[in-house]
């Protein structure tokens, strides 16, 4: 479970909503756009070198792509990440060196619960400020053009120990248009192994029969239908309490219609509770658990859940 805890503060960095004080909007979830990351410890009088280049992201393929200029060096430098494979590949000038990945992919989407905190001028952007603190050591303010609902940056400042360090997320020429596929093709002289695809546990796996590698859930007081195999059984009750504040952090701003806040309930629980098939494998939550439906929106293809017809996380009977 502490995959989960790792998914959840990776999600809260990468939070998005727009003006509507009484909507969360879906972001984009497919698009390009040129980013500046930059690093500041209060231990430090000197900043780190900012890295800057262009990402391309399109999270319900599970992949990104950042081509990245070498602060250094001046060398160009292209970080491929397959989470279909969990396989990071890195290369340059014919040189290819590759990993598994062991984290989760960045999710650029709406968290319920965030609150509006004014306009502030992002590179002469009007953009709104929205803020989520995840406890006292730890907040996210997110900055988002309200005209095209895209992220204009995101900060998040963790406060640990007497010391204070500052990440901070630029984004600019946003483009939204679909990527071409072969933006994510793995280059040739790149040779590393591809693990096979998941196989789906049976739906009486738990309690008693769990892939290897995962965990049947303890009996959850919010979550409650989460009855397939997790990756640990560990820290479930501290996720599960985790999930209940942000749905009712959601149900006091929004205002939801009683189909919407059901419908929120599982896309949550099914968010941050995927199901566990024993290998790295991502299963994102199935497409019918996508909120749209319900809460307004233009679809599940704004919606960070799975594509139709690809493995995925069922919570409960689904929804839509």
């Amino acid at each position: 479970m502490n995959k989960l805890i790792s998914f959840f503060l990776v999600s809260l960095l990468l939070v998005a909503v727009t003006t509507a004080q009484t909507s969360y909007p879906n972001l984009p979830l497919e698009f390009t756009a040129d980013v500046q990351i930059q690093v500041e410890t209060s231990q430090s009088p000197f900043p780190m070198p900012s890295v800057s280049g262009t990402l391309y992201y399109a999270y319900q393929k599970l992949v990104q792509r950042m081509d990245s200029t070498d602060p250094m060096f001046g060398q160009t430098i292209t970080t491929l990440d397959r989470y279909d494979q969990m396989n990071e590949y890195n290369y340059a000038s014919g040189d290819c060196k590759c990993s598994q990945i062991s984290g989760d992919m960045p999710l650029y989407t709406i968290l319920p619960g965030s609150t509006f905190q004014g306009q502030v001028d992002v590179n002469g952007v009007a953009s709104d400020q929205w803020q989520f603190s995840l406890s006292s050591s730890v907040n996210i303010s997110l900055f988002v053009d309200p005209s095209r609902e895209v992220l204009t940056q995101a900060v998040m400042v963790v406060s640990q120990q007497g010391t204070t360090m500052t990440s901070t997320i630029t984004f600019s020429n946003v483009n939204t248009e679909p990527i071409s596929a072969d933006i994510f093709d793995v280059p040739s002289y790149c040779s590393c192994p591809t693990p096979a695809p998941p196989v789906i546990p049976p739906a009486n796996a738990c309690p008693g029969n769990p892939p290897s590698g995962c965990d049947c859930a303890p009996a959850l007081s919010f979550c409650s239908e989460v009855n397939y195999p997790i990756a640990s059984a560990d820290d479930a009750t501290t996720v599960d309490s985790m999930v209940e504040e942000t749905f009712n952090n959601f149900v006091s701003f929004s205002k939801p219609t009683t189909a919407c806040a059901s419908n929120m309930k599982s896309f949550l629980c099914g968010t941050l509770f995927p199901l566990c098939t024993g290998t790295p494998s991502i299963m994102l939550p199935c497409a019918n658990l996508c909120p749209s439906c319900s809460c307004g929106g233009s679809g599940n293809n704004t919606c960070a859940s799975a594509l139709p017809n690809t493995a995925c996380t069922q919570y409960g009977s689904g929804f839509c």
